[in-house]
């Protein structure tokens, strides 16, 4: 799976006209947004999944996301920003804002509409054990967009992360 089958799980239910309607913002934007942070999110749950205690709430999350419907959930996705984020969250808001040209409050909005939808897909892959092809195409496509070449490290550290117990 890669980034836009990803975007498209995230927008198969009009969560994109959802989020566009509650906030008043153009779909194009949010799908940029969206873009721009999923490499984000992976990167810092592979950061948070470096401790034991981390990898646990990451499984924890992912597995109570899996069954959920995609729709908006402001609060859990507040909850989920900082979980992932922590103190980083603000720069990490404006680094998309400014690649997006979108306003802060317009990319809180949209992350915190996202995330619990992010976390359901990824949780749904983990359940019947594809989070390998699911965080691989997507870091596969991070570091391609991005010229990165560390796609693979990452997404053996996060992955082992995860699930060695």
């Amino acid at each position: 799976m890669d980034l836009n089958s990803i975007i498209s799980s995230l927008t198969g239910n009009n969560l994109i006209g959802e989020i566009a309607k509650k906030f008043n913002i153009d779909p194009n934007k949010i799908i940029n947004v969206i873009k721009e942070a999923i490499p984000k999110f992976l990167g810092a749950m592979q950061k948070n999944a470096g401790t034991a205690a981390g990898a646990a709430a990451l499984t924890q999350a992912l597995g109570n996301h899996a069954g959920q419907g995609m729709g908006i959930n402001i609060e859990d996705g507040k909850k989920i920003l900082e979980k992932v984020f922590g103190g980083n969250l603000g720069s990490v808001i404006s680094s998309i804002g400014q690649k997006t040209s979108t306003a802060n409050d317009q990319v809180n909005n949209i992350l915190a509409s996202i995330a619990p939808n992010l976390l359901s897909v990824l949780g749904k892959g983990a359940g019947t054990g594809n989070i390998g092809n699911i965080l691989g195409g997507l870091l596969g496509g991070a570091s391609k967009s991005e010229g990165g070449s560390n796609a693979g490290k990452v997404l053996g550290g996060l992955l082992g992360k995860i699930f060695k117990k």
